[in-house]
C-alpha cells in the first residue's frame, strides 16, 4: 500500500534536479492517523510494548560506570577525536590498549568500531562489530551498529536474526524498564525503520520515521530512512503505471 499523495510524487519526480527528492515534503502528504490505525489493526501484538519514555539524561552501562574516572575521561576524549576524525591511528592504538585493560566494557568496543569505520578500515570494523555482538549479546548499541552495517551492505536479511525478531526497543531490555536514552532510541528505530522500508512493511517504516521526526526533524539519519521510504513509494507508483 502507498501513502504519499501520488500527484505530488509524480510532480516531484518530474521536477527534481538533484539525486534525491524532498522526502520531508513528500512524507508530509501522508495521513499519519490512517497509518497508525492500520498498524493497530494489522499488528495488535505491538500494543503496549512500544510505550516508553525518552530521556537525554546519561544512562551509563554498568561496567562503564565502574571505570576509574581518570580512564573514563581519557576514553571520552578519544571519542571526541573520533567524532572529528582526528589522529585516528593514535586513537585506535589507545582504544586497543583500553580494550585489553577493560575487556568487559562494551562502550570501548563501540568506540573502537567507530574509529575503524572513520579510518576506512572496513575489515577491522566488521570484526569488532561481530566481536561486540558475541561478547555482549544484550548491548543495544552493539546490535544497532551491526544492523547498520548489514543495511549499508545490502545484507538486510540478517536483521531479524540479529534482533531476535524483536523490533521494539522495549523487547531488548528487562521488563519494567521505561526510560531509554535518546541515542539508543534514535539508533534502534533508524535501523528498524530502514529494514521495514526495504522489506515492504511500510506502515512500520513510517511509524519509526514519525517517532524520529518528532524527536528532531533534521537529524541526519532521518534522511536515510526518509529516502528508503520514498524509494518504496516510487516502486509502488511504477508498478501501478505498468499495470495500466
Amino acid at each position: 500500500m502507498n501513502y504519499i499523495n501520488q500527484f505530488e510524487l509524480i510532480k516531484a519526480i518530474l521536477d527534481h534536479k538533484s539525486r534525491y527528492l524532498d522526502y520531508k515534503a513528500l512524507i508530509s502528504t501522508v495521513n499519519r492517523d490512517q497509518i497508525m490505525k492500520r498498524i493497530e489493526k494489522t499488528n495488535p501484538e505491538l500494543k503496549g510494548i512500544g510505550s516508553f519514555f525518552i530521556t537525554e539524561e546519561p544512562i551509563e552501562e554498568e561496567n562503564w560506570s565502574k571505570l576509574p574516572k581518570r580512564d573514563k575521561k581519557r576514553i571520552l576524549r578519544l571519542n571526541e577525536k573520533i567524532k572529528k576524525s582526528e589522529d585516528l591511528a593514535i586513537v585506535i592504538k589507545d582504544l586497543l590498549g583500553y580494550k585489553l585493560k577493560y575487556p568487559d566494557v562494551p562502550t570501548i568496543y563501540n568506540y573502537l568500531g567507530i574509529a575503524y569505520e572513520r579510518a576506512n578500515k572496513q575489515k577491522n570494523y566488521l570484526r569488532v562489530l561481530i566481536e561486540t555482538r558475541k561478547k555482549f549479546p544484550d548491548y543495544i548499541f552493539g546490535k544497532i551498529s551491526l544492523a547498520e552495517y548489514y543495511l549499508s551492505a545490502n545484507r538486510y536479511k540478517k536483521i531479524p536474526a540479529l534482533l531476535d525478531n524483536k523490533f521494539e526497543i522495549t523487547q531488548h531490555f528487562p521488563t519494567g524498564k521505561e526510560a531509554f536514552h535518546i541515542s539508543a532510541v534514535r539508533g534502534f528505530y533508524y535501523i528498524t525503520g530502514w529494514y521495514f522500508a526495504l522489506v515492504g512493511k511500510i506502515e512500520l517504516a513510517y511509524k519509526s520515521y514519525f517517532l524520529l521526526s518528532d524527536l528532531d526533524k533534521d537529524y541526519p539519519t532521518n534522511e536515510i530512512l526518509g529516502n528508503a521510504i520514498i524509494n518504496y513509494e516510487i516502486a509502488g507508483l511504477r508498478r501501478k503505471m505498468k499495470a495500466h
